[in-house]
């Protein structure tokens, strides 16, 4: 059918089947039989023949205008998927949190680019709650997060990447911040840092659980509402004399004020995950994912 209208277009703009069999380089009887078998699909005629030539009927005015944008878009269609298929100026969207990126997916995405340098990398440093709405609404097609994974595991495909030690990140005049190691049960009766399920959803129920299970303690809990990044939310946070838990990977942040002091109890660990959609991959979304030792 698609053909078909292709070749009725290309009549349209001649004028003329003789001139349109010479454009196609087909005969003239191949022509007129594509056009009859149209105009039997579609129960009447939709080219007026005259000794002039031809031209379009009501519903041959009416066919071409609607064929023009068939066409167009399935061509349109059909040449984004050979650009996917061959990996080629496609846009691979990658959520992530900002002190993880360069340590677990720098190499792997320098890899991604050797492999395709034509690919469009598009990074975005999210919140772990803005990457669930953004997987959830098609926006992103990858994220590195520690938390939310009971949320989305049913959804989406989801793989363990590393296991982190953790850190606390204390005011530079606390008692414990010139020690090479600190024991939670050591930081009972501090304030600690709590996290909005909106923006890190698990995380104060994580401070919790590790306070309880290796402290021997429930944590008092201060929220630091005014942040707009990790940095700001642990210098805020130092400024009200509390501590915050998190992953070894921030210890590379320069926070004013503060020093990450590492946790002694070897089982206050985080996960990390790579998460992303579901269905059919791309090639440059499957070669990150062997970069990265996941399979898919």
């Amino acid at each position: 059918m698609l053909e078909k209208l292709r070749l009725f277009l290309v009549v349209i703009e001649e004028g003329s089947l003789r001139r349109a069999a010479d454009r196609l380089r087909i005969s003239q009887s191949a022509i007129t039989r594509q056009i009859q078998a149209l105009e039997f699909d579609l129960g009447g005629r939709i080219l007026e023949r005259s000794s002039a030539g031809v031209r379009p009927t009501k519903g041959g005015q009416a066919l071409a205008g609607k064929a023009e944008m068939l066409l167009a878009d399935y061509d349109s269609a059909m040449a984004e998927v050979r650009r996917l298929n061959r990996g080629e100026s496609e846009r691979l969207r990658i959520g992530y949190i900002a002190s993880a990126v360069q340590e677990y997916l720098g190499p792997a995405l320098a890899a991604l680019r050797r492999s395709y340098p034509r690919l469009k990398v598009k990074m975005l440093d999210q919140t772990p709650g803005e990457m669930i709405t953004a997987l959830r609404r098609g926006e992103i097609d990858l994220a590195l997060t520690l938390h939310g994974i009971d949320l989305l595991s049913r959804d989406f495909y989801a793989r363990k990447l590393a296991t982190v030690r953790s850190v606390v990140a204390l005011p530079v005049s606390h008692r414990f911040a010139t020690k090479r190691k600190v024991s939670l049960a050591q930081l009972k009766g501090e304030t600690f840092v709590r996290g909005t399920n909106e923006a890190v959803p698990g995380y104060t129920e994580r401070i919790t659980q590790f306070c309880r299970k290796y402290g021997g303690f429930c944590p008092r809990l201060t929220a630091i509402d005014k942040a707009t990044s990790l940095v700001e939310s642990l210098a805020l946070a130092a400024n009200e004399e509390a501590v915050s838990i998190q992953p070894a990977f921030i210890s590379h942040l320069k926070v004013p004020n503060v020093v990450m002091v590492p946790i002694a109890d070897a089982g206050a660990t985080w996960d990390l995950f790579v998460i992303w959609q579901p269905g059919e991959m791309s090639a440059p979304l499957r070669t990150l994912l062997s970069e990265l030792n996941l399979k898919s």
